[in-house]
């Protein structure tokens, strides 16, 4: 059932799009397949798996929506919510009737019908061309600094995508111990202030000399400045490859965030320490 016309680009949202799709297929073939001796237990582990992804998957859309000031959250988030009812009533038939094959497929048929036109529709409007230039360059710059800083600490850290919660929306009680600042050039410009808390640069030089540090010398400067150069020349990258030519200058140490940042970003917390990107485009 998945198109590629459904892609949004944005990979996070993209990428559950296909999981979320893919599971449907999986309860479509579950389905006629007809009532074998796993039927009941196939349906019924379809059915949670998708209530729970689906909840998980509208907790983080909603989130990439506030973080870029997308107008029209609230009625999105209303379509969710309705949704999940549907979801609940379902679950609560099929459980009741022992997955009997007709509830079932009328489970399906719904699933099917919203999923597809809420992707295909509803979704399409957050990156629509109605959305300002600066709003089109900030979506890009987020999914891409997000994705880009995710991989590398889940790499560099050697941390489970479990381990790592990713919040795509800045801390406003987060202030690291160590900051860099880099500038965006090309088609999306800008700037990007990377934090970092001590325990997360801790546990990076740890990860990279096998060696603990009682202070932030210049080793530990060092790494967290190249930590940054590379997350920011991935999501460089990833915007050039996607139409966007965009370069980055060297990471500049700057003095740690005391004021209010006003401008978007997302937030990684993980065992090893936290960080966050705060993104500023012109």
């Amino acid at each position: 059932m998945w198109k590629e016309s459904y892609r949004l680009g944005v990979e996070t949202i993209d990428n559950q799009h296909r999981q979320l799709f893919k599971m449907v297929d999986d309860l479509l073939e579950v389905v006629n397949g007809g009532e074998g001796e796993d039927y009941k237990q196939k349906c019924a582990d379809a059915v949670t798996f998708l209530y729970d992804y689906t909840v998980k998957h509208f907790q983080f859309e909603e989130g990439y929506q506030a973080s870029i000031g997308y107008p029209d959250i609230e009625a999105h988030k209303l379509q969710h919510k309705r949704f999940i009812v549907t979801v609940d009533n379902f679950a609560r038939r099929m459980t009741d009737s022992q997955y009997d094959m007709p509830v079932v497929k009328a489970f399906c048929g719904s699933l099917v019908a919203w999923l597809n036109y809420h992707v295909a529709d509803t979704d399409q409007k957050i990156v629509g061309k109605n959305l300002s230039k600066e709003h089109d360059s900030l979506l890009t710059c987020l999914g891409s600094f997000s994705s880009g800083a995710l991989g590398v600490a889940s790499t560099m850290l050697g941390l489970s995508a479990d381990e790592i919660t990713k919040t795509m929306s800045p801390s406003r009680h987060f202030k690291g111990d160590i900051a860099y600042e880099i500038g965006l050039v090309g088609d999306i410009a800008g700037k990007a202030l990377f934090e970092y808390s001590i325990d997360f640069a801790y546990s990076m030089v740890r990860a990279l000399i096998s060696k603990d540090m009682e202070d932030v010398d210049e080793i530990a400067r060092s790494a967290m400045a190249e930590t940054s150069n590379i997350i920011g020349g991935k999501a460089a990258m990833t915007m050039s490859a996607s139409g966007k030519l965009c370069d980055i200058t060297t990471p500049l140490l700057v003095p740690v965030r005391r004021e209010t940042w006003t401008f978007e970003g997302f937030h990684l917390h993980t065992p090893k320490g936290d960080m966050q990107v705060l993104l500023s485009v012109e």
